[in-house]
């Protein structure tokens, strides 16, 4: 009876560790190939803006993506495109969307495409870009890399000497911001403050984030961290 009651154990511990072992291989498997989607998916779209690009006679500016004829291009693909974001030494160089909230693109590709990356996507209260006193876009820390886990890098301040520049084209417009803080916070951080209704509202927010006097508009830059709570994030801002 008790040699029954052993091998009976034995069997549910090896079951048991086997389907912790496939479930490991398929979550294992899903980051991979949702990685290698998302990097044919920019991949395509750097080289649509490229060819665009070309097209225009501007081949010497093909390698920083930065085109006039980027933004109809983009949202031929996606009419929610709304901009593309790089930071110089970084590998961040994607279009970034606007949704109708701040869920959608949490696991919804540029082009629409079911993917636990996402996409980069700017706050849906961020109405009006040029404009607007401050701008947040968000994005995922993907485990296999891509999206925002390279603002990871920019917590080294060698690192962030050198590459202290956030652009964003808009309509044509390249918005130039310097990078001021990078830091590890929560969801709480007066960072995500987006009422800007009172008159005072903006220096008050300046003042709370400790940006430069003489910036008129703040770009935060959100991701979540590598620990075990849920709530925190790494931001990047930067102003101009």
């Amino acid at each position: 009876m008790k040699k029954a009651s052993k091998k009976i154990g034995l069997i549910i511990v090896i079951i048991l560790f086997g389907s912790v072992t496939i479930f490991t291989a398929l979550v294992v498997l899903v980051s991979v190939n949702a990685h290698r989607q998302s990097i044919a998916e920019f991949e395509y779209l750097r080289s649509v803006a490229a060819a665009r690009a070309a097209e225009r006679g501007r081949e010497e500016e093909v390698e920083v993506v930065q085109f006039d004829a980027l933004d109809a291009e983009m949202r031929a693909i996606n009419p929610d495109y709304v901009g593309w974001l790089r930071i110089d030494g970084t590998n961040v160089d994607y279009p970034v969307v606007r949704g109708e909230d701040n869920v959608r693109y949490l696991n919804t590709s540029f082009t629409g495409e079911r993917n636990p990356n996402g996409a980069l996507f700017m706050d849906f209260r961020n109405l009006n870009i040029t404009t607007m006193p401050h701008l947040i876009i968000y994005g995922h820390n993907a485990p296999q890399g891509g999206l925002f886990s390279e603002l990871h890098r920019l917590i080294d301040s060698d690192f962030l000497a050198e590459n202290d520049m956030i652009t964003l084209e808009v309509n044509g417009e390249l918005l130039e911001f310097t990078i001021f803080d990078v830091r590890l916070t929560d969801i709480t951080d007066y960072a995500y403050h987006l009422d800007f209704s009172y008159s005072y509202a903006f220096n008050y927010f300046t003042d709370r984030i400790e940006a430069p006097l003489r910036a008129f508009q703040i770009i935060t830059l959100s991701t979540c961290t590598n620990c075990s709570n849920k709530d925190a994030r790494l931001i990047v801002q930067g102003y101009r």
